[in-house]
């Protein structure tokens, strides 16, 4: 997924974004993602990005030996666009050695919204790896409530994780399909449980 030549010609890590809806599993896909860099020795910097005052994701994330950057107090398309362009050029120029930034913003934000702060940081937004997690079992909610989000959203993703697989029959997991297609034809998709593992597919397309 992560264009190599580009990497090389920018001297940039590939900024990874985890996005989707609320409780799609976007912290869990986060997980398992740094537990497969960290098994292949790859070097990683974490930015969540949290409405509410306490950080459990966190926590979480430090019990596993990692240093978590933390956004409070808004959601990062909105109030803390200055914080998260802040955050990114602060981890270009103190860490020249990392081989991939991980962003989880909040399951509020409009990915779109966060693509000017990103490229601000000298980014192009090709160079943007977007990891949209699809909770297939919220199909209706996101056909009527948020039509326009989901479009935005898939529009701008590099893949499309479907995740929950175990709670929907095959024919709601091809609507989803059809679904993203109509949106973005011909985008990667992926069916898996992310509570059990990453599909090798995943592991080998990432």
């Amino acid at each position: 997924m992560c264009d190599k030549k580009s990497e090389l010609l920018n001297g940039r890590p590939p900024i990874i974004l985890f996005t989707g809806f609320l409780g799609s599993g976007k912290t869990t896909m986060l997980l398992k993602t740094i537990e497969m860099l960290a098994a292949a020795d790859k070097k990683c910097a974490i930015i969540i990005n949290e409405i509410g005052d306490v950080g459990i994701d966190n926590r979480q994330m430090r019990m596993l030996g990692y240093d978590v950057l933390d956004l409070f107090g808004g959601c990062v398309c909105c109030t803390m666009k200055v914080t998260l362009e802040v955050t990114i050029n602060h981890l270009l120029e103190k860490y020249e050695d990392l081989d991939y930034i991980l962003f989880e913003p909040s399951g509020m934000a409009n990915p779109s919204s966060m693509y000017p702060t990103i490229t601000n940081c000298g980014y192009h937004e090709d160079e943007i790896q977007n990891i949209f997690i699809f909770d297939p079992t919220r199909i209706v909610l996101y056909q009527k409530r948020l039509n326009q989000l989901l479009n935005d959203s898939i529009s701008l993703a590099k893949c499309v994780v479907i995740n929950k697989i175990d709670q929907v029959n095959e024919e709601e997991i091809g609507a989803v399909v059809e679904m993203i297609m109509a949106i973005k034809p011909g985008i990667r998709t992926f069916k898996m449980n992310i509570n059990n593992e990453l599909s090798r597919e995943f592991k080998q397309f990432f």
